[in-house]
């Protein structure tokens, strides 16, 4: 027996990516939503729901198999004609992320980023340190890192603790984080899964953390995943932070208070992190957890913010939504900051830490106060 030769690539295997769940509306159709921030969401045609359904196996399936399946299901007078619609189809679920080969990338964030993210975005050493001491950590304490990126702020944690375990959607980051850790004689552990998913997870862990990210996935899902996973007496850190750079700034263009990318909203930012504290407190109670706010805090660091930070901060999705070609918006970002002396790069990041305990007493939101602010060094 001849086996057909394989054309355009389908001897690819094709896995239905994790990152989008499918879901059906009132009327019986079909789409399929992303379950991170952006949230996007396709509408399937029939053809579509059964190649996401066949590719949905462990370890996906060959794109040539997923064709003669589906040819093989519904027979057409057309099979020529057929396998060219089926075949768009499977690039237009690839080229929107739905479909991704085993060993792809979820994430708009990837392996490229990793090595500058580390570099020029570390997490400020003191308040690794107060977590550190907030939390209790200690060798034995099994600690949870969300949405971890490459790995800033649990490399500091598994400097303390033998049991860090990261979560993050991006395969490059999981796979950088665990590298550093090597590199640096440390113990890592990895999870390559949504943290919305966390719901879905068992463990039973002393603290868990998520650094710069709530604002990307789903509260509920979070917090009821943190409700799940957090042992008795444990600790849960949300840790928010905002650019804040001057108009003569190089980079105030795209990363100011209004540039292409959006606006920056005009309450301040410890007004932000302190509704953000007393919703969170507030929904721990809702879904029924013994969670409570425990400690707010915020602080104020000085830094250089420059064409690496940039670098860290912007991915390809941003650049394109500007509409710019992707080589000549680096070239003038470079420009700007060759032509800026080391001290007009200086910029100042804001932080909160939102500290939550298992057990804890409610928190008065009224005791808080969102404009008292404690310098910090660099990094």
């Amino acid at each position: 027996m001849t086996l057909p030769i394989a054309f355009h690539g389908q001897a690819r295997r094709l896995v239905a990516s994790p990152a989008f769940a499918m879901m059906h509306a009132a009327d019986g159709a079909c789409y399929v939503i992303q379950d991170a921030e952006p949230y996007a969401q396709f509408w399937l045609s029939e053809r579509e729901r059964l190649v996401f359904a066949l590719c949905g196996r462990k370890g996906g399936l060959a794109e040539r198999r997923v064709i003669d399946t589906l040819l093989a299901m519904k027979p057409v007078r057309d099979p020529a004609a057929e396998r060219r619609r089926v075949e768009a189809a499977i690039a237009d679920m690839r080229a929107v992320g739905v479909l991704t080969e085993p060993d792809g990338e979820l994430s708009r964030y990837g392996a490229e980023m990793a090595r500058g993210y580390l570099e020029h975005r570390p997490f400020p050493r003191a308040l690794a340190a107060r977590i550190v001491e907030s939390a209790g950590i200690g060798a034995q304490s099994s600690v949870l890192d969300l949405a971890s990126g490459p790995g800033s702020l649990a490399l500091q944690l598994a400097e303390v603790s033998q049991h860090v375990t990261v979560m993050e959607l991006s395969r490059g980051f999981c796979a950088a984080a665990q590298a550093e850790a090597a590199r640096r004689g440390l113990a890592l552990a990895a999870i390559n899964e949504s943290c919305n998913r966390l719901p879905q997870h068992d463990g039973q862990y002393d603290a868990i953390t998520v650094s710069q990210a709530l604002h990307w996935l789903d509260p509920s899902e979070v917090c009821k995943g943190v409700g799940r996973n957090l042992a008795p007496g444990g600790s849960f850190f949300v840790i928010d932070a905002a650019i804040s750079l001057p108009d003569a700034h190089p980079l105030s263009y795209i990363l100011g208070d209004r540039t292409p990318l959006g606006d920056k909203s005009p309450v301040p930012f410890g007004a932000q992190s302190a509704a953000k504290f007393s919703r969170l407190s507030h929904l721990f109670k809702g879904l029924g957890t013994t969670i409570a706010g425990a400690d707010f805090s915020l602080y104020q660091q000085s830094r250089p913010i420059g064409e690496g930070f940039a670098r860290a901060f912007l991915s390809d999705t941003h650049i394109a939504g500007l509409g710019q070609d992707h080589q000549a918006f680096w070239q003038n970002l470079a420009e700007r900051c060759a032509a800026a002396a080391p001290a007009d790069q200086i910029g100042t990041i804001e932080w909160a830490v939102l500290h939550f305990r298992e057990g804890a007493p409610d928190f008065d939101p009224a005791s808080l106060d969102p404009t008292v602010f404690e310098a910090i060094p660099f990094p």
